[in-house]
């Protein structure tokens, strides 16, 4: 199975044509020198009014308005799949190989991860490769002990493993309870069929359950007549029909329908419709086709099927469509590659026949399923016919914009893809791609600014393709660009590249690759044409490896002198752009887009400067973290722990080892500039004494760390810029430490076994040579897929959407956790908590300051630089040899919950710690305005005697209103609190909000409060309505720093 740049960005598979040089001696020795089918044909029947009138029958249907409006509810749409995707669709491989292209799943926006997910997916199943070794938790034994039925437990198994769907306990009771109604369906009635036509209910496994058990035993069959002066049916009684006056109209609505009017058994639905008083449109007749073409009793494998097919949908297994149990993505996929196929003699055969020009007809023409009645020709139709003109610009329009992701996401919003005229379906296309032109055509990618939308797509899918010709291409680059590579951008360097494989395809000649890894058995005709490299690097005081003998080769492919200097530009920027081109993963380029960078105009160094600033920056925008390096250690960790055969001492040592090169990263390899300058050797252990010297650059301060530290001297940043510094021997020794840190495997270190001694090009090449352990990744994926599935299936996922949602905060399942655990930590206040445990002073002291310094001038920013400064300090607790994977997690998952706290008090959103009876718990504290259009402050504390306490209060008239609530009912106890927490309350707002009165009587006490979800009657900003009711942040925050006092 190839799963490439090409197929995760959505290109076609590139022709494989480049020849590799290990292949071809004489290159070597030269180089030596559904929209519905809208019926316009309905025929209305008004139903008698007797007990069984269709009334009774039809009063579930939703309007078509409620239908369209739900359609188009693209964003809530958008979270219903991704909340079904973690709950239920993702498998482990899904998510394996999302990490191997470099997409953070848990830091990917909800709309991301549905399209990524649903490639991934579209090309695992179309590889035809069986998944297996992801799905083998549940025996075929214990799926039949679950549902019931050995034979649907291996029908089941098999739909899962074709649609790539986990099987999670979840998912097994859903179709066990699916399975449950299927075996209590018989084949349904003429009054079940009836009451499912009228209500547009297809036939899927809940429907026809329901409709069997709702209807047993009723009659409710209606008559009509047609009337031929007006043309319609109408609720009239009549005893016979003139079938033959009516074939013409129920002919039309046959066709309509797209059903063959030559099919007998199209014709007997019109006519049993008509005599069962149903109006007879197209949509009734598809229904009814659809229902009556399926085969009762129901198999195990056709209701397999069609819950597999539902769930990879993000439905419900009930809601599984016996008719037609296929998903979304299977039919996006079938889509693409019969509109392909689609012929000229299609296009013109549906002109002359007079049908809709629309895939469906096109396709079933071109595949010998036209109807044989409409063989025959309506219209002539000449080559130069504006029509059939038009038809050809219109589906090769359709060609170039169609993509697996589009039809699926077309297919999940209800839009009929091939049904639709052609003219709405490009128009559904464009949009859904942003209106954007092929990317193959585009020659100015390159200098297109990054916007929202369906330019990220183009260029996320133009950066791969360039990325993979250079990949592909011949190492040659390396030195037909050595003295160009510092002002060179991407977009040249694959042109460069494409161009040499050309010039040498066109030749017969072969090439060495660029991205091949370091081998010891280059072959005969390697040997012979380069036999005297290793007598060159030994003249020249070089090791004789890999790198360097490649480094020879490449200036031997381009007819370049061999001296020192050439030597080391060459080798450093081969080196440099090895391991730049490794790191351009899918996944990277999609983090460098979405901050606003065009990866095409860079340069190597700008993108590998940019690469690791991915790692340093630690907050997005919409709130939530997105430090590149967590997920990366966590795996490391993970594997650490559980391969059995490392001992503690290699445990720390490993974890130094990953520390060094981690600091490596986000100091910019300082380290390698001091031992450069000071010329010894480039060893692990020099590098170690390096790291424990260097400058280290945090939030604009500049400190030294060394034996006469005793604290910070802050100045002006003098750090010495990375591009002045460079030199060769610097970009060769820093793409060594890339690639050593892109190979940082527990597996891989035990295999290498570094020391103190050991070379950093020497560990390069090492760790290059070693594989991963592929159980431990299976098992890795399968931990984070188990919880992502947990967190996904909280009870209170769906508050925490709502809250993010409230709060502007990106829905991702990074900040999904963390407002899970925000809301949580409301009520038990676990945070602070396990902020305390960490045992460190500096952290204590900045949470004392966040509730100390409430209501103090620019509160806002104060409370957003000490989560930060707490969460740094975090950071540098992490990387010690104590770490364990759990202590990993939760650290994380503290500072991810800071980082959306910070966001929301943006919108006026605090969470503050407070102490109650010598427990730390959270105060949570918002303002806000309501429909009064007066803004408040409204903070809420969980306390385990009087439940949870809400001060409610705004200034009116100058004067302080509000009122106290409590969750608790009233008794003795919770009065004379409560009175005395006013009390106090008043006595510290007067105290505090100097310029507002303070009147106890003002102030009302509530029992029994109702919990309202975030957001009821409110909006998020305090600033907000009219000027005189406005009061501003600084006294709001008063008002609830004199509550905190006062609690």
């Amino acid at each position: 199975m190839n799963i490439n740049f090409q197929t995760i960005a959505g290109n076609k598979k590139a022709d494989d044509s480049f020849r590799t040089g290990m292949e071809s001696d004489e290159r070597i020795g030269m180089s030596a020198g559904k929209v519905s089918a809208a019926s316009s044909s309905a025929f209305a029947v008004d139903l008698d009014t007797s007990i069984f009138s269709n009334d009774a029958y039809a009063q579930r249907a939703r309007s078509l308005d409620d239908i369209s409006k739900m359609a188009e509810n693209t964003d809530v749409l958008t979270q219903h799949n991704y909340m079904a995707l973690l709950s239920n669709t993702m498998s482990e491989k899904d998510y394996a190989k999302a990490l191997e292209d470099g997409f953070d799943i848990k830091n990917l926006n909800s709309s991301e991860t549905v399209t990524i997910l649903d490639k991934i997916k579209s090309v695992l199943l179309e590889s035809g490769e069986e998944i297996i070794g992801y799905n083998d938790d549940l025996s075929t034994q214990k799926l039949a002990k679950i549902t019931g039925s050995e034979s649907f437990a291996m029908a089941i198994k098999k739909s899962f493993s074709e649609n790539d769907i986990p099987i999670t306990q979840e998912n097994i009771r859903a179709v066990a309870g699916a399975y449950d109604q299927v075996s209590n369906i018989s084949e349904p009635s003429d009054d079940a069929i009836k009451y499912m036509v009228l209500n547009n209910l297809r036939p899927t496994i809940g429907n026809l359950y329901f409709a069997n058990h709702s209807t047993n035993g009723q009659s409710a069959t209606g008559k009509g007549f047609y009337a031929q002066e007006t043309g319609g049916y109408y609720a009239q009684k009549a005893e016979d029909y003139n079938w033959q006056q009516l074939e013409p109209q129920m002919d039309k609505v046959i066709e309509e329908a797209g059903l063959d009017t030559a099919d007998e058994s199209s014709k007997q639905n019109a006519k049993w419709m008509v005599i069962q008083g149903i109006p007879l449109t197209a949509e009734n007749l598809i229904s009814l086709s659809e229902i009556r073409n399926v085969d009762f009793p129901i198999s195990d494998e056709a209701a397999a099927n069609a819950m597999a097919a539902a769930i990879s949908d993000g439905k419900k297994a009930f809601e599984g469509n016996l008719f037609d149990p296929t998903s979304n993505l299977e039919k996006a996929m079938k889509l693409v590659e019969n509109t392909g196929k689609i012929t000229d003699e299609a296009i013109k055969k549906t002109l002359t026949q007079g049908k809709d020009v629309n895939l469906k007809n096109l396709i079933d023409i071109t595949n010998g399923q036209e109807s044989s009645k409409n063989l025959f020709v309506v219209n002539e139709i000449s080559e130069n016919d504006p029509k059939l003109i038009q038809a050809r610009l219109q589906l090769e329009e359709v060609r170039l914009k169609m993509t697996v992701e589009a039809n699926k996401n077309l297919l999940d919003s209800g839009f009929s893809v091939d049904t639709a005229p052609m003219e709405q379906l490009i128009d559904k296309l464009k949009e859904m791609l942003g209106n954007i032109a092929s990317a193959s055509n585009d020659k100015n990618a390159d200098t297109t600014p990054v916007v929202a939308g369906g330019n990220v797509v183009r260029m996320l899918s133009l950066t791969v393709s360039r990325v993979n010709i250079i990949s592909r291409g011949p190492a040659d680059v390396s030195g037909a660009l050595a003295g160009e590579f510092e002002t060179a951008t991407l977009s040249k360097i694959s042109s460069v590249s494409e161009n040499l494989a050309m010039k040498f395809k066109a030749a017969g000649q072969g090439y060495e690759i660029m991205m091949t890894k370091p081998r010891s058995d280059l072959g005969d005709s390697m040997r012979k044409a380069f036999g005297n490299v290793d007598n060159i690097l030994n003249d020249m005081g070089y090791e004789t490896d890999e790198v360097n003998r490649r480094a020879v080769r490449i200036l031997g492919y381009n007819s370049m002198e061999i001296n020192e200097e050439n030597f080391e530009n060459v080798r450093a920027w081969d080196q440099k752009l090895k391991a730049t081109i490794e790191r351009l993963k899918p996944g990277a380029v999609l983090d460098l887009i979405r901050e606003g960078k065009n990866p095409l105009n860079m340069t190597i160094e700008e993108l590998s400067e940019s690469l690791d600033n991915l790692m340093k920056d630690g907050e997005n925008k919409n709130g939530g973290n997105s430090k590149k390096g967590e997920e990366k250690y966590a795996k490391f960790l993970y594997k650490l722990e559980k391969k059995g055969d490392i001992t503690s001492a290699e445990k720390a040592s490993f974890i130094g080892i990953y520390r060094l090169f981690h600091t490596l990263k986000v100091t910019d390899h300082q380290a390698i500039g001091s031992i450069l300058k000071t010329g010894r050797d480039m060893t692990i252990g020099n590098l170690l004494d390096a790291t424990r010297t260097q400058k280290t650059s945090r939030r604009g301060l500049d400190y030294t760390v060394d034996d006469s530290f005793g604290g910070l001297g802050v100045k002006e940043s003098t750090s010495v810029k990375i591009d002045e510094q460079i030199n060769s021997a610097f970009r060769f020794y820093s793409a060594q430490a890339d690639i050593v840190y892109e190979n940082l495997e527990p597996e891989k270190l035990m295999a290498a076994k570094p020391d103190n001694n050991t070379l950093l090009p020497d560990l390069a090449n090492a760790l290059l040579q070693e594989q991963i352990d592929e159980q431990l990744e299976k098992e890795y994926c399968e931990e984070q897929v188990r919880q992502i599935r947990q967190t996904a299936g909280n009870k209170g996922a769906e508050a925490a959407l709502n809250e993010m949602n409230f709060y502007g905060v990106e829905v991702t399942y990074n900040n999904l956790e963390a407002m899970i655990a925000n809301r949580r930590d409301r009520r038990t206040g676990n945070i602070w908590e396990k902020a305390d445990e960490l045992d460190n002073e500096e952290i204590n002291d900045e949470l004392k300051e966040v509730t100390d310094l409430l209501g103090e001038e620019n509160y806002e920013e104060i409370y957003k630089e000490k989560l930060a400064n707490v969460s740094d300090k975090m950071t540098d607790i992490l990387m010690n040899p104590e770490d364990t994977y759990i202590d990993f997690r939760a650290i994380t998952l503290m500072q991810k919950q800071m980082s959306v706290m910070s966001h929301n008090s943006e919108r006026g959103s605090f969470e503050v710690p407070i102490e109650i009876d010598g427990s730390k718990v959270t105060m949570h504290i918002t303002l806000k305005s309501d429909n009064s259009n007066i803004s408040r402050m409204e903070a809420s504390v969980q306390t385990f005697e009087y439940g949870l306490i809400t001060a409610s209060l705004y200034k009116q008239d100058g004067v302080i209103n509000g009122m106290l609530t409590t969750t608790n009912s009233q008794s003795a106890d919770e009065v004379e609190y409560l009175e005395s927490l006013k009390k106090r309350m008043c006595e510290k707002l007067t105290e505090k909000v100097e310029e507002a009165g303070v009147d106890q009587t003002k102030i009302a006490i509530l029992y029994n409060a109702q919990l309202q979800p975030t957001g009821v009657g409110t909006s998020a900003n305090a600033m907000e309505g009219k000027t005189e009711n406005i009061t501003d942040t600084g006294t709001l925050l008063k008002m609830a720093k004199a509550f905190v006092e006062a609690i």
